[in-house]
């Protein structure tokens, strides 16, 4: 492998590894708007953010909101139950898992 070749590959490692982290939680969500410039248009939202405020994404449904606010905690969960859970869920938990943090099953 050439020095390049090397190169090359600890930077795909170093990206794959910061894609499949994420933000810790908890999330929150929060209702905003926002008129143009001119206030000639109005707009109404929901941004997810981190326990530091940080924003994680911003949705047009309360609902899509609360269910991304909720998916640190539906990680941990799912993780808790890999470890501690009967067959099934164990199953499942680690399809959730692997959707989450693009983890192969």
């Amino acid at each position: 492998m050439s020095w390049e070749e090397f190169h090359q590959t600890v930077a795909m490692q170093e990206e794959y590894e910061a894609m499949s982290k994420h933000t810790s939680g908890p999330w929150t969500w929060e209702y905003s708007n926002d008129t143009g410039p001119n206030d000639d248009y109005f707009i109404e939202f929901f941004e997810i953010r981190s326990q530091d405020g940080i924003k994680i994404a911003e949705v047009a449904e309360q609902k899509d909101a609360r269910l991304i606010a909720a998916a640190p905690d539906l990680l941990e969960f799912a993780e808790e139950v890999r470890r501690n859970g009967d067959t099934r869920l164990a199953s499942m938990a680690i399809a959730i898992i692997a959707k989450a943090t693009g983890e192969k099953q």
